[in-house]
């Protein structure tokens, strides 16, 4: 009697114990591919830092004020370069039109000229400007040394206006990194 129900609570014990490790290993996986979104543009890699990896969603016209702006969500990501030349390149905030394609909302999308963009390299102090007055929405161009890499944070909101824009306007757009020449 005494040796089955020994061996019954190793059985448990065994079950329990392999379910934490196979539950725990899951876990561990499921969040770390949601943290960091890895792009390889050629000589240089991107990492984004959060589960949205490379794409910035707006899915609703809430204007704010500056101080509420810098406040937002931030997206953040680094750029190193694992080559032994610099490589010149662009940081560029375009619009994600395959996924404006696949909602059907181009006619949705929030203008340019409302909505205010936050962009801080390593630990400089952010440049905030209307994200029309980016010529061809490069938001940097800039050169890496061999084997270094920099970080940078994007924050964008919707600013105070006076135009009248339907509050369900949304804007999706993409972070690209374009190495020159490409």
């Amino acid at each position: 009697m005494y040796q089955k129900h020994r061996i019954k609570s190793i059985v448990i014990i065994s079950f329990l114990l392999l379910f934490s490790v196979v539950s725990t290993y899951l876990i561990y996986n499921n969040f770390a591919k949601q943290r960091e979104k890895d792009i390889d543009t050629g000589k240089m890699e991107v990492i984004f830092h959060g589960q949205e990896g490379n794409k910035i969603d707006m899915v609703k016209f809430n204007p704010v004020t500056d101080s509420v702006g810098l406040s937002s969500t931030e997206y953040n990501f680094t750029v190193k370069n694992n080559t032994d030349n610099s490589v010149t390149y662009k940081i560029i905030l375009e619009e994600n039109q395959e996924k404006i394609a696949k909602h059907d909302c181009s006619s949705k999308t929030i203008p340019l000229e409302l909505l205010k963009l936050s962009f801080r390299k390593d630990h400089e102090t952010a440049k905030a400007l209307i994200l029309s007055e980016y010529e061809n929405n490069v938001l940097i161009e800039d050169t890496l040394e061999a084997n270094s890499e920099e970080d940078y944070s994007i924050r964008l909101w919707a600013v105070n206006s006076n135009f009248l824009v339907d509050r369900d306007s949304h804007f999706h757009a993409i972070i690209k990194v374009v190495e020159e020449g490409e």
